[in-house]
């Protein structure tokens, strides 16, 4: 009876490491990718940062021509200059912002590309001991060892004092 469960239970050690390893080795290569990630790809961030400055870039290009256009229509000039001065101060400023705005969006996004393959990597290395230590628990359970073979062997010298 030990033999059969010890074979049963090296059959069920065997399948689950096989499981496991073709698993692991279709998983692990996509952790290794998101833990390694740059975040955003060149060309997204590339996009995403001439939205971003395009946007602050038309809102600003409108101010400075009503500018213009308020200075035609008073005929006054005086004012112009310090306006357009202030006005590329705020551009400055607001350009600024929106570039850190998105390379603090692109390293928020490397970080969970980052933490994802951890999760995945933490999840395929419980997957494995989830079915690893069970099976050698039941082999080690079914097949006699030499502390089982021992107390046996005490117990049939010395029957009465184990």
């Amino acid at each position: 009876m030990p033999r059969a469960a010890a074979g049963n239970a090296n059959q069920a050690y065997k399948t689950s490491t096989a499981n496991a390893n073709q698993m692991y080795g279709q998983l692990q290569p996509q952790a290794e990718s998101l833990i390694n990630s740059q975040g955003y790809d060149p060309a997204t961030l590339g996009a995403i940062t001439n939205a971003g400055m395009g946007g602050v870039n038309a809102a600003f290009g409108g101010a400075n021509s009503q500018i213009g256009r308020n200075a035609a229509r008073t005929k006054n000039q005086a004012g112009v200059a310090g306006q357009q001065d202030a006005l590329a101060m705020a551009k400055g400023t607001a350009g600024g912002q929106e570039a850190g705005d998105i390379q603090i969006q692109n390293a928020n996004f490397q970080n969970s590309q980052r933490m994802a393959g951890l999760n995945l990597l933490s999840g395929m290395y419980g997957a494995n001991l989830g079915t690893e230590v069970p099976a050698v628990n039941a082999q080690t359970q079914a097949s006699p060892g030499w502390a089982q073979t021992l107390t046996g062997i005490v117990g049939a010298v010395n029957p009465g004092k184990h």
